[in-house]
């Protein structure tokens, strides 16, 4: 599932690419994925014809202003006053292909992060929403899960939207304190770090890769409670929030799985992970074997030397 930095990459390439670009058309191709109004969406969700209907003739003539992110969560801020909100949840990607991204790529891309992958042509089996823009523009929404959801609001909506609501503050925000970090963890002395450091609801948008990465750096172990966690070792879990995020924003992403950046490239935190997805490898610092355990249902990865 695409965490922070990787959400943060996507946001940051589509603004810059979508801004001022109008919609000339609309296709949507999996009708569950599309919704109006700020109700949440579930994944078993069933949408009307007349919703997809409605989604598209809404956007027709939109122009693309901003976008932002809210955790997970994309802000798509259109001309109208309207927002799409668009959230990637497992396997959902953009991909924006303009006539010199076409030249070079043939409109064909790995959207699997495995060099023996096929190349795929857009829009292809997983595609289900496309945007034509009036420059020939396209971008396309591909989701092989099709957890994932474009939901279309008015600006006015926008403070009923339960899912925003409910996210914890940002991590790189000014806000979140290590006063803010440890009132959160007051709350919450019965769960796993590693399940603290991934509940939104607590820190938005910290998921499993990050949540493995910042506990390797401040020696914890996934597995501790937050209750058995000194004032010391709380210190150094948020002395490294914050710069392991932006490091993974800095190397756009970790692209394992199926996140790709927003012209089909794979980002490059992967190659910086001293514990996510390296389970029977060596650690980078010690020597030590990595090891893996699941903690509520997520596999968590670290060194049983350098973490205690």
């Amino acid at each position: 599932m695409p965490e922070l930095p990787e959400v943060q990459t996507i946001v940051s390439e589509l603004n810059i690419k979508l801004r001022g670009r109008q919609i000339k058309s609309v296709k949507v191709l999996a009708p569950k994925i599309v919704g109006l109004g700020a109700a949440t969406l579930s994944p078993k969700r069933v949408t009307a014809p007349l919703t997809v209907k409605n989604f598209v003739k809404m956007l027709t003539g939109q122009k693309f202003l901003s976008v932002k992110r809210r955790a997970k969560l994309l802000i798509f801020d259109l001309s109208g006053p309207l927002s799409i909100l668009a959230h990637l949840k497992m396997t959902g990607q953009f991909i924006f292909e303009d006539k010199k991204l076409r030249a070079k790529t043939d409109g064909k891309y790995r959207m699997l992060n495995k060099l023996n992958a096929p190349f795929v042509k857009l829009p292809g089996k997983h595609t289900h929403v496309i945007f034509y823009f009036t420059d020939g523009s396209i971008l396309y929404f591909n989701d092989v899960r099709k957890f994932g959801y474009l939901k279309l609001v008015h600006d006015d909506e926008i403070g009923q939207v339960r899912e925003l609501n409910e996210f914890g503050p940002e991590p790189l925000s000014k806000e979140f304190t290590l006063l803010a970090l440890c009132a959160a963890a007051h709350n919450a002395s019965r769960l796993k770090i590693k399940q603290f450091l991934m509940d939104s609801n607590r820190i938005a948008g910290i998921g499993n890769i990050y949540s493995d990465e910042i506990l390797f750096h401040a020696k914890v172990r996934p597995t501790r409670t937050v209750k058995s966690l000194s004032a010391d070792e709380l210190k150094g879990i948020y002395k490294w929030i914050k710069p392991v995020l932006l490091k993974g924003i800095a190397a756009k992403g970790s692209s394992v799985g199926d996140f790709v950046r927003t012209d089909g490239s794979w980002g490059k935190m992967g190659k910086y992970h001293f514990v996510y997805g390296r389970k029977g490898q060596k650690c980078k610092k010690c020597g030590t074997t990595i090891e893996a355990t699941k903690i509520g249902g997520r596999t968590g990865s670290f060194c049983p030397k350098c973490q205690k």
